[in-house]
């Protein structure tokens, strides 16, 4: 099958919704005319003490502890946690469990990695930290 009649196929899978041409910024065009701007970033988190511990909660029974001897994060043994950080190559954040997204489904976009006994809360697009709170000791 040529490429352009593979689009053809895909833009009638698609119902007629055709990527906008460059210079919309990531828009959507409708079969009628009509532009949807496509989200190009998160909404800004703001997590309470009591969402922070729902999620320390949900995930700390969860083996996903960054381990520094492993090849792919021994590099990242020295990097320290902090928000606005990215994360170190080699160091890939997970999906929060299910529980913990029907609890704070806010969350739905973003993903968590363990580390250094610190729960850090990863925006999943830029893989910049955007929350860093304990493993280990229960936030009141």
């Amino acid at each position: 099958m040529r490429v352009p009649t593979m689009v053809a196929v895909l833009a009638i899978f698609l119902g007629g919704v055709s990527l906008a041409q460059p210079g919309n910024q990531g828009a959507v065009e409708l079969s009628t005319g009509t532009k949807l701007p496509q989200r190009t970033s998160l909404p800004k988190l703001d997590l309470t003490n009591q969402q922070r511990e729902q999620i320390r909660r949900g995930v700390l029974t969860e083996p996903t502890e960054v381990q520094f001897q492993l090849a792919t994060t021994k590099s990242a043994k020295g990097f320290t946690p902090a928000v606005g950080a990215a994360l170190p190559k080699g160091v890939k954040p997970l999906g929060l469990p299910t529980q913990v997204l029907s609890q704070v489904p806010e969350l739905r976009d973003y993903m968590y990695v363990k580390m250094k006994d610190q729960v850090l809360i990863v925006n999943g697009m830029t893989n910049k930290i955007v929350d860093v709170f304990s493993e280990s000791q229960p936030l009141s």
